[in-house]
């Protein structure tokens, strides 16, 4: 009466020995599953954000240029102002030089 006792005992710890391998086995599986997944999640944020930094990059150089070719214009309009206002000075001055260096223009 012992002996099937111990027998079935045995048998109860080796399915509970294999169950717990089973058990241990499918949690590895879980944990190496969602370190994967993490990784990929990663790799897609970094790719992500990778890809809003050149979008970002790209709009400010755009900015940049629009507003560089503003103050160029600005700048191109003001000298043509500053221009006009000089050429009848200019003129003056310049005919008031040579006159009194003694050379008549035609």
């Amino acid at each position: 009466m012992v002996s099937p006792a111990i027998h079935r005992i045995k048998e109860v710890e080796k399915e509970c020995q294999q169950k717990l391998n089973q058990a241990q086995l499918e949690a590895e599986a879980m944990v190496q599953d969602a370190l994967k997944r993490k990784k990929e999640l990663v790799a897609k944020a970094r790719e992500d954000t990778r890809k809003a930094m050149e979008e970002l990059a790209t709009r400010a150089e755009e900015d940049a240029r629009r507003e560089s070719k503003k103050i160029a214009g600005k700048e191109r309009e003001e000298i043509e102002k500053l221009k006009e206002k000089v050429r009848p000075r200019l003129q003056k001055a310049l005919s008031l030089i040579l006159r009194e260096i003694g050379i008549q223009l035609k």
